[in-house]
């Protein structure tokens, strides 16, 4: 008996220590998100100490000065001009997304049926999907002649970003607008809909008012994102920094500036300083706007919003339809309004936000036809078979593919384990307390952190503090702090999905917690997670900006190790598309398709997963 129980003694001992190991290497990648936000703050402010010691720079120029002169005898660093032209951009790309995404979310959300939804939703994706590379290419060659030709604008012009920029954040708009408009409750719908209100009354005078907040959270996360954007900017603003407001003209993002710096169009010295401080003030922007919006969205997803401020919200609601509808009985009296011109009024405004959407589609053919037309003829064996070369008739892009697909796995490898631990951690083992809802907070602002802001940090960190140089190693570590927050919270997502009662059951049979998550709760998860870690994959091999410090743009070969130098898909579109020949630019058309045919395989893949996922699911 004792012997026996010495045994069991043993056993359950080992249980508890590998047990114990396994959550603390689960708290590890967690933790992880931690180290990533304090290399990307080291990064910055150590820059940006770096320039404001610097002589030729002055503190209060830097906020007040309206002339950004970086290069020459006499540099001048007034932030203004590129604070104007990211202003512009940023702020007219809102002017046309708000309208049609606001738009296209009530429709989706009050108007469309389950067919109309299921059509539409996958082309927002699609639209989400695209990389911003290919937009910037797009509006380089289609959009921005339109405006010089029939406008007057110059070749290089605000309007042509704008405009891309605009239907760039326009998925972001939609489906989080369409989240707040699902939130309402239904029973305020039916209390307009019973006070005598038509349908589309009762969407813009009940339901809209009811999901503001999460409209204004979807604006905000859409105006950050606007902000970071940065090879659109590079490709089609221009490269001159005015203090402008008129969108025909030429102008510079802060975005724009860092990609210079990056790309080597700055010469060093105090100007090359002047990215992080740029980098620094750019972060700090979209920081604030995301932590504003990102609140906002968790309550909606949460439904906090609707619970804690029900009684509230119902009264304030109630009163409004009230007093609409007796303003349109006062003018039923006076004969100005009939029952035919509201019905009619309805038939216009469904109208309306039914071409609102309709406009993003057919953004997307004219976008896809164009690159078809423009890449196809340049697609041949050859030309997927060859290396690149400064002659295009001889240029090819094998190592460019093989170096994507390096890039990408080594990514996956890094980052896979990192989100997939810190998702197990955050949602089965950690307590509610306040470091676990700083990490939280931690990996969701990662999310929100500009694309090339993870350059400056991987060309400070990871190219020469750590010695990893401009090496693969060194990108698929900048992708892999970008996909980390995608992956952990669609995993998270995924083992949420997961009932209670398989949890319950296995420890009820004996099962460590541990164990019922391993053998129970992931299995179970699986689909989910694969379909979030494939997503962030194809994310990761669409990005340009974060590698543009590292990537080798005058490589020939494929990477044969980690620490060797390597050629990408979109960076090699963005070279070719930067030349001055046209052949190079049907190039890069024909590099889009390759590109293109590839996420959409992996996108493609990804909801394949997804819905054979849930027609087995039996919960």
């Amino acid at each position: 008996m004792k012997e026996g129980k010495s045994y069991s003694q043993i056993f359950h001992k080992k249980t508890r220590i590998g047990e114990n190991l396994v959550v603390t290497l689960l708290f590890a990648a967690a933790s992880t998100a931690i180290f990533f936000s304090a290399a990307i703050l080291y990064t910055l402010i150590e820059g940006s100490v770096s320039f404001f010691t610097d002589p030729l720079v002055s503190v209060v120029e830097f906020f007040t000065g309206t002339e950004w002169v970086p290069s020459g005898s006499n540099p001048r660093f007034g932030i203004l001009p590129l604070l104007s032209g990211t202003i512009l951009i940023a702020g007219g790309a809102l002017l046309i997304a708000i309208p049609l995404g606001v738009a296209s979310a009530l429709y989706l959300s009050e108007f469309a049926n389950a067919k109309v939804r299921s059509v539409f939703k996958p082309i927002i994706e699609l639209l989400a999907g695209i990389p911003s590379i290919v937009y910037g290419f797009f509006a380089l060659m289609f959009i921005s002649p339109i405006f010089q030709n029939y406008f007057g604008a110059s070749y290089f012009n605000a309007a042509s970003a704008i405009v891309v920029i605009a239907i760039m954040i326009l998925p972001i708009i939609i489906s989080i607008s369409d989240d707040a408009l699902k939130a309402v409750p239904q029973h305020l719908r039916e209390t307009s809909l019973g006070l005598g209100a038509t349908k589309w009354e009762t969407a813009v005078h009940a339901v809209m008012p009811a999901a503001s907040s999460g409209i204004i959270a979807s604006i905000l996360l859409g105006l950050a994102r606007a902000i970071g954007e940065t090879m659109v900017v590079v490709l089609v603003a221009g490269s001159v920094a005015h203090l402008t407001f008129n969108p025909l003209n030429e102008t510079m993002t802060m975005s724009a500036f860092i990609a210079k710096v990056a790309t080597g169009d700055i010469p060093p010295g105090a100007a090359v300083s002047a990215a992080f401080a740029v980098g620094l003030l750019l972060f700090a922007i979209t920081y604030t706007i995301n932590v504003i919006a990102s609140k906002v969205v968790l309550q909606i997803r949460e439904v906090r919003i609707v619970v804690k401020r029900k009684n509230k919200l119902v009264l304030s609601i109630t009163k409004k339809v009230k007093k609409f509808w007796n303003s349109v009985e006062v003018k039923l009296s006076r004969k100005e309004i009939t029952l035919k011109h509201r019905y009619m009024k309805q038939k216009v405004g469904i109208g309306l936000m039914g071409s609102s959407i309709i406009f993003a589609v057919a953004f997307l053919a004219i976008l896809l036809a164009d690159i078809i037309y423009s890449g196809i003829g340049g697609l041949s064996w050859t030309f997927l078979t060859s290396y690149p070369s400064r002659f295009p008739s001889k240029a090819g892009i094998y190592p460019v593919i093989m170096g994507s697909v390096y890039l990408v796995l080594l990514t996956m490898v890094i980052a896979t384990p990192l989100g997939v631990g810190a998702a197990i951690y955050l949602n089965e083992f950690a307590r509610d307390n306040p470091y676990t809802r700083f990490l939280r907070r931690l990996i969701n602002n990662l999310a929100g952190v500009p694309s090339i802001v993870f350059g400056l940090m991987g060309l400070a960190i990871f190219a020469r503090m750590l010695g990893f140089g401009y090496s693969l190693l060194s990108g698929s570590l900048i992708l892999t702090i970008m996909v980390l927050p995608i992956i952990a919270v669609s995993t998270e997502e995924a083992l949420k999905s997961v009932p209670d009662g398989f949890r319950e059951a296995a420890r009820g049979l004996g099962a460590t917690k541990w164990q019922a998550v391993r053998h129970h709760v992931l299995p179970n998860a699986k689909p989910g997670m694969l379909t979030g870690i494939i997503l962030s994959l194809s994310r990761a091999m669409g990005e340009t900006a974060p590698i543009l410090f590292i990537v080798s743009f005058f490589s020939k070969t494929s990477p044969s190790g980690i620490f060797d130098g390597f050629l990408a898909l979109p960076s090699q579109i963005f070279y070719w598309t930067t030349q001055p020949q046209h052949e190079f630019h049907t190039l890069a058309a024909s590099t889009i398709l390759v590109l293109v045919v590839i996420l959409f395989a992996m996108n493609t893949v990804a909801i394949v997963m997804r819905q054979r996922a849930r027609s087995r699911r039996e919960w």
